[in-house]
């Protein structure tokens, strides 16, 4: 158990070759503080010094499910780039699951993209530094969410041009196209991305102008994107 970490009740049937053996095993175990369970059918081992669970959130969050892995701005603290650490984790899987809370964090269920680059990060499968960065353009919420988003951006290290229109082909979306050249176009002295990589999205851009944060005051039209966007060099 220790050695998965994180376990179904069909691990520990294999475990112990015993299927009648699982629930008392398990209840008893429970019962002593060495195990807890998670969600469903999903159970931690236990620190005996510290009373917590043997994995930390994040481990936790990308072993719910076979397929699942850490996403968005939850994505962004496994990799040590976040200046903060929020009381969710956002994991993407293709299994449906109710959000849920464990341990005093909430783990929330987003959209697992098809063929997303994602690598393993201090025993947590994540989505790779530029997955990331495409993903939380794509899904930010307000104008909250892209000012914590471009925090995160400021603090990575030089980004794979490459890997961001690999991201971005994946998802075939003009408008994220035009959010993302104009975001990171305005946080180029942090990114340092190639002129081709701008010239690229341009050629991708959707020919309809739109609102980068819906109801929000002060945008300002950026010709060069076709979108109305707040200027992001006041936040830095």
């Amino acid at each position: 158990m220790r050695e998965l970490g994180c376990f179904t009740l069909q691990d520990v049937a294999d475990m112990v070759g015993d299927r009648s053996a699982v629930a008392y095993l398990v209840n008893d175990y429970q019962r002593k503080g060495y195990i807890d369970r998670i969600h469903r059918n999903l159970y931690t081992v236990m620190d005996a010094e510290t009373g917590e669970p043997a994995l930390n959130r994040y481990q936790i969050g990308s072993r719910l499910f076979p397929d699942a892995y850490v996403a968005l701005g939850s994505a962004f603290e496994v990799w040590g780039y976040a200046p903060r650490r929020g009381n969710e984790v956002f994991v993407a899987t293709g299994t449906r699951f109710t959000d849920f809370r464990y341990n005093g964090v909430f783990y929330r269920r987003v959209h697992a993209k098809a063929g997303a680059s994602t690598a393993w990060v201090a025993g947590t499968r994540a989505t790779g530094l530029e997955q990331t960065v495409v993903d939380s353009l794509h899904s930010f919420q307000g104008e909250a969410g892209l000012e914590d988003t471009v925090e995160c951006i400021m603090r990575l290290p030089r980004l794979d041009a490459d890997k961001l229109l690999e991201c971005l082909e994946r998802y075939g979306n003009g408008y994220l196209y035009q959010k993302c050249g104009y975001v990171l176009e305005q946080l180029q002295e942090y990114v340092g991305l190639p002129e081709e990589f701008y010239r690229e999205c341009r050629e991708h851009c959707a020919s309809t102008v739109r609102y980068m944060i819906k109801g929000a005051e002060g945008l300002v039209y950026h010709k060069g994107w076709g979108v109305y966007g707040p200027c992001l060099r006041g936040w830095e």
